[in-house]
């Protein structure tokens, strides 16, 4: 008997470690995960904030704001997050920033965020321990801006792949006849002086916020067609407040992820407006299938006029019908950080979780554009010949004009993001969602 009592103890006792040790790895891993998801918040809080598009000059990139609200998204995505059925605290979480590792690069802002439990509940190693276990891990992750990456690889920029980018193919002519001219100047009809990145590195030609950079600048998007279909003109860019950039409108395959479908349209081009679709775009450099790097025009639309596909896929994109009830970014300009992103009346969750006027980090607003080389042959997409995709914008979409006559079919922008890889990118392609990829770099 005494042997059946001690060998039953003896099971109970390796019972209750063996839940102790799972317990342990359990939380181990829950402990990870939240710390990867903390770092891709603060991350992509950067990113948001326009730190991969500020002056490498600048010493202190990031900036304690930047850097407080970083922290503050980590924290509130860790606070719906629990460890060993315990919610993380703010107490919990510890954020560091490293930079971006070199001083010519250091606009690819890492953060470090760590995450721990100090208080994990166990059963038979109280025996020897009275004090509680702690657990505890880290991970970084980096906002990754390929703009002037040759800089540090020694050899070519590093490409990027995007997914979701808008049916819109714009030139590397910034609009902006104020912005310091580029050398060599990019070759667009019209006052541009400047480009957005240098087509060779995809260094970022005027870099930081408004009036002087780049982030912030509002300008007008019109499609360069002349009808029947699109007969592509040539780049150009027209004086105005705001100035114009014409567009050519892009074939792109219908396969699309995520599209309301109360506003689908007859054509293909007008659903891409509207529909986030994954087909993944790279910059620079000749990729494997599905990714692809060129573009060709789509010559069976004409986006412009009153109620075209420019127009009602914009507005449908949006949600700027009825009553220009679309999200707004405030103030315009110039751009405060965190983006200001309010609510309109017709988002799809307000008046449900969100209600109108409330502040929100992202928007259907927001869209990614691709960008091409104008001053190589081609200087012009057509139907049979592409142009090289060699950088991305992520801009917020402001309004679509809404009337007819010769304006129908413009919207205004707000550039958040610029990303540029140049025309001789090569390697393995960085993912993105948008212009700027976010990424885990450690564990």
């Amino acid at each position: 008997m005494i042997l059946v009592v001690l060998a039953m103890l003896s099971m109970l006792a390796i019972i209750a470690l063996a839940i102790d040790v799972i317990t342990l790895y359990s939380a181990r891993s829950e402990t990870q995960r939240a710390a990867d998801a903390g770092a891709l918040a603060a991350a992509k809080m950067l990113v948001d904030m326009g730190v991969t598009t500020a002056d490498p000059a600048n010493p202190s990139v990031p900036t304690a704001a930047q850097m407080d609200a970083a922290t503050k998204a980590a924290q509130s995505v860790l606070g719906n997050l629990s460890i060993a059925g315990r919610t993380i605290q703010t107490t919990d979480v510890s954020l560091n920033f490293p930079g971006g590792g070199t001083a010519a690069f250091v606009v690819n802002p890492k953060v470090t965020v760590t995450v721990q439990n100090a208080n994990l509940p166990t059963f038979f190693s109280r025996i020897w321990n009275r004090s509680p276990l702690t657990v505890r891990a880290s991970a970084t992750a980096e906002g990754f801006n390929p703009s002037n990456s040759a800089s540090i690889t020694g050899t070519n920029a590093v490409p990027i792949i995007a997914r979701g980018v808008k049916p819109f193919l714009i030139p590397n002519c910034d609009p902006n006849p104020a912005r310091t001219p580029s050398v060599p100047p990019p070759l667009c009809v019209g006052p541009a002086t400047a480009t957005f990145f240098d087509p060779g590195t995809g260094d970022i030609t005027n870099k930081g916020a408004a009036p002087t950079g780049i982030i912030g600048e509002t300008f007008t998007l019109f499609s360069d067609c002349t009808g029947p279909g699109c007969i592509p003109g040539a780049p150009t860019t027209t004086a105005g407040s705001p100035p114009i950039l014409k567009y050519y409108p892009v074939q792109m395959s219908l396969t699309a992820s995520a599209c309301p479908t109360s506003c689908l349209g007859p054509t293909t081009f007008e659903n891409n407006i509207e529909c986030s679709n994954p087909t993944p775009i790279s910059c620079g450099t000749t990729v494997t299938a599905p990714a692809v790097n060129q573009l060709f025009l789509d010559d069976t639309v004409l986006p412009d006029g009153h109620f075209g596909p420019a127009q009602d896929g914009v507005e449908c994109l949006i949600h700027q019908n009825p009553g220009n009830g679309q999200d707004s970014l405030n103030p315009v300009p110039p751009l405060s950080y965190p983006l200001e992103i309010q609510v309109g009346s017709n988002h799809p969750l307000s008046g449900t979780v969100l209600s109108t006027g409330d502040y929100v980090t992202t928007s259907d607003s927001l869209v990614t554009i691709a960008v091409y080389d104008e001053t190589v042959a081609p200087d012009r997409p057509t139907s049979a010949t592409s142009v090289k995709v060699i950088g991305f914008l992520q801009v917020f979409i402001v309004d679509a004009f809404q009337g007819g006559g010769p304006q129908a079919g413009q919207f205004d922008v707000v550039v958040v993001n610029v990303s540029g890889c140049g025309n001789a990118a090569t390697g393995t392609p960085v993912m993105a969602s948008s212009a700027v990829p976010v990424r885990l770099i450690q564990q």
